[in-house]
């Protein structure tokens, strides 16, 4: 019997067809166990992660996969949720996912000495992850937040305080502050570094447009902050002080290769180096150049900071040490940063303090 060519190409359209259908499926299955793999990677570091068994989609160009009522708790507290979280890759690059979450997403972190209870919320989440195929985990993780509102609650009083008494000072004052966007990378190496003059861990942190406590001067809205940091040598396995000690006996330390704030009519570009005391406490020194000093220097005379005549010598100060700039800017001051002893200053100036850090 004589096959004919019409038949003869339908066929092999269909072994084609067939064939192609089982190979994807293998690659969403390879896919879906990466991503499981990470999942359980999280929960060996304590966090607990639930969520409603995932569908495969995108068939026959990606592979996407959509899991709903995902939620995250670590052992700190801090939680976040999604009601529905879509992580999608084309065939051909299966180690570049894209993160869609259509409905935003939720996230809380409990009070905690000085820090108070937050609360953040995100109309628009998306984000980026590329993968290690061979290790199954992530080299390069994006978030990328609009819309977002971060809430700040107000700091119990301490039990035996007398009624009236004025409250605790807060890390972040109690209100609602807005944010238009925000987006965060964090980078690791495909080979983690041999000692402290590598790089374990990169990270990139991006806020436009940020409503902050009102401050003279300065306004309540911050236009921009950019930062980019790097962690210099192996990370320590986990956030205590036992894991923590060695990698800063061993020189770790974190650059802070460039820091940018807009405030108002405040600008400033500043570096530094940090790195952790004999009491695994902060301590680090750069470098910052500053225009709209003035600005400053009326916030920390509104906040206390500089008492009597200190704040006219500082603007003194400012008036005989900034030097305009070639391109007609506003006039510019370099100055050292040192942070120590649970201070933060720039030049003469204490421009704010910082708490202990509790290690677990």
């Amino acid at each position: 019997m004589r096959i004919r060519p019409l038949t003869l190409v339908l066929f092999l359209v269909l072994v084609l067809v067939t064939g192609y259908a089982v190979w994807w499926h293998r690659m969403a299955t390879r896919l879906l166990t990466l991503l499981d793999h990470s999942a359980d990677l999280a929960r060996t570091g304590g966090a607990t992660i639930t969520y409603q068994p995932p569908t495969l989609g995108g068939f026959p160009l990606s592979i996407a996969i959509t899991a709903t009522d995902v939620k995250v708790e670590k052992p700190d507290g801090l939680s976040w949720s999604a009601d529905t979280v879509r992580a999608s890759a084309p065939i051909w690059r299966l180690d570049d996912v894209v993160l869609t979450l259509p409905k935003g997403g939720h996230a809380s972190l409990p009070h905690e000495g000085v820090r108070p209870a937050l609360d953040a919320t995100a109309a628009i989440v998306g984000g980026r992850v590329a993968l290690d195929l061979g290790a199954g985990t992530p080299r390069t993780v994006q978030v990328n937040l609009s819309h977002a509102t971060l809430t700040a609650a107000a700091l119990p009083a301490p039990e035996g305080d007398a009624a009236g008494a004025p409250p605790p000072a807060s890390l972040v004052p109690a209100g609602s502050y807005p944010i238009e966007g925000l987006s965060i990378t964090v980078e690791r190496p495909a080979t983690p570094p041999a000692d402290h003059t590598g790089t374990g861990l990169g990270l990139r942190l991006d806020i436009t447009n940020m409503t902050v406590p009102p401050v003279r001067s300065l306004g309540t809205k911050l236009q921009r902050l950019v930062l980019s940091a790097r962690v210099q040598g192996p990370l320590p396995a986990a956030p205590t002080a036992e894991a923590v000690a060695p990698w800063s006996k061993a020189g770790g330390t974190v650059e802070l290769d460039s820091l940018k704030l807009d405030w108002g009519d405040l600008h400033l570009a500043a570096n530094a180096t940090l790195a952790l005391d004999t009491s695994l406490q902060p301590q680090g020194s750069g470098t910052a150049e500053l225009s709209g000093l003035d600005n400053l220097v009326d916030a920390l005379q509104d906040g206390g900071s500089l008492h009597g005549n200190q704040a006219q010598w500082a603007h003194l100060g400012v008036a005989l040490l900034a030097k305009p700039k070639a391109d007609g800017g506003a006039p510019t001051l370099k100055l050292p940063i040192t942070m120590q002893n649970h201070k933060l200053q720039i030049g003469p100036l204490t421009v704010g303090h910082y708490p202990d850090i509790a290690w677990r």
